[in-house]
C-alpha cells in the first residue's frame, strides 16, 4: 500500500517517505496486535507524518486517534466497529436527511459504498488535505461523532442533485466529485454543525449499542458459513 498512498507527493512518494510511513505503521502493529495493519491506516498515518515534526509524534497521534478518539474495533480483522458505524450512519441519514435516505433506498443504494472509506480513512483520501485537517481539528476536540456530522453534511450539500439521480453510479460520481472539490472547510463545517443539527455523543453511543448486537450476529454467521465451506472442500 505504501506506493499507493498519496502517489506523486514530493516527499511521501519517495523511498524516504515510504520508509518513514512503513516505520510508523509497523510500529503501531507491534503496539496493538489486534489491529496490526489495516488498509486505511496508511492514509491516516501519512497525513499525520506530513503535519507532525517527527515520526514519533505521528506514531503517538495515531495511537491517540485509534485508542482514545475513535470507537473500538474499527480497524480490527473483522472491522466490526466500522460495520457498526455504517449502520448508525444509515439511521442518522434517515433521521436528518429523510428525503435523501428514501431516494437512496428506492435505488437500492447502500451508503457504505462511499462511507466506509470516509470512516476508515477519516476523509483523508476523499477531501482535500487542508479540509481534512480542519475536520481532524474538530475530531480531536469533540470525538468520533464529528465523522457523522461531516458525512451527513456531504449528502446534505448535494441533496438536490442526489434526488434527481436514477442510477447508483450517478450517486457515487456526485459524491466523489463533491468531496474532491470541497476546498472550503468553512462551508463544509457550517453545514455539518448548523444545518445537520446537534447530536450528543450519548445518543450516538446508544445507537451503536443497538447496532452492535446485530453486527456481531451477522459477522458470526458469515464466519460459520466460511468455515463450513472450507470443511466441505
Amino acid at each position: 500500500d505504501l506506493p499507493r498512498t498519496f502517489p506523486g507527493h514530493p516527499w511521501l512518494d519517495t523511498p524516504e517517505g515510504h520508509a518513514a510511513l512503513r516505520r510508523v505503521l509497523v510500529g503501531y502493529s507491534f503496539r496493538d496486535s489486534d489491529v496490526g495493519y489495516c488498509q486505511g491506516l496508511n492514509y491516516v498515518a501519512a497525513l499525520l507524518l506530513l503535519v507532525m515534526k517527527t515520526e514519533e509524534d505521528a506514531f503517538w497521534m495515531l495511537a491517540v486517534l485509534l485508542e482514545n478518539v475513535l470507537v473500538n474495533d474499527c480497524y480490527t480483522t473483522n472491522l466490526s466497529g466500522c460495520h457498526v458505524e455504517q449502520r448508525v450512519f444509515k439511521d442518522l441519514l434517515a433521521k436528518k436527511c429523510p428525503r435523501i435516505a428514501a431516494h437512496l433506498e428506492a435505488l437500492e443504494f447502500d451508503v457504505s459504498l462511499v462511507a466506509t472509506e470516509w470512516f476508515l480513512c477519516l476523509f483523508s483520501k476523499s477531501l482535500p488535505s487542508e479540509t481534512t485537517l480542519r475536520v481532524w481539528d474538530v475530531l480531536f476536540y469533540e470525538g468520533a461523532k464529528v465523522l457523522f456530522h461531516v458525512a451527513l453534511a456531504i449528502f446534505k450539500m448535494k441533496e438536490h442533485e442526489l434526488l434527481l439521480t436514477h442510477q447508483v453510479g450517478d450517486i457515487i460520481n456526485i459524491l466523489q466529485r463533491t468531496t474532491h472539490h470541497l476546498f472550503d472547510p468553512d462551508e463544509l463545517l457550517t453545514v455539518a454543525f448548523d444545518k445537520i443539527g446537534f447530536m450528543t455523543t450519548n445518543t450516538i453511543s446508544k445507537q451503536r449499542k443497538k447496532q452492535e448486537t446485530e453486527v456481531m450476529k451477522e459477522l458470526d454467521l458469515r464466519l460459520r458459513r466460511l468455515n463450513s465451506i472450507r470443511t466441505d472442500e
